[in-house]
């Protein structure tokens, strides 16, 4: 019952750190999905645990989609940064003129 979860996590995880790897637009998807991996993968990993199957998957599903969220973080984060510190001096330009 919980292998459909696990393998949703995983394959979340997976797509989490390839969108957190990038930036822009990109990582704003990468967050949302990795959080939703690391749901699936922990509540599908209880379910296999309880119903007595190997969680394994489970486990490398977890820490995928943990690597995941730490980098679509990271880069949703800076790319914010990034955005602001740009518009500011865009701000500062105008000051100039």
């Amino acid at each position: 019952m919980g292998k459909g979860k696990v393998i949703a996590g995983f394959v979340l995880g997976i797509a989490g750190i390839v969108f957190g790897l990038m930036s822009g637009v990109f990582s704003i998807i990468g967050l949302p999905v990795s959080i939703i991996g690391l749901i699936l993968a922990v509540s599908g990993g209880k379910q296999m645990r309880n119903a007595g199957l190997p969680s394994g998957m489970a486990t490398a599903a977890l820490v995928l989609s943990i690597i995941a969220v730490v980098f679509s973080g990271i880069t949703f984060f800076t790319c914010g940064i990034c955005i602001l510190c740009t518009a500011g001096s865009i701000g500062s330009l105008g000051s100039l003129i």
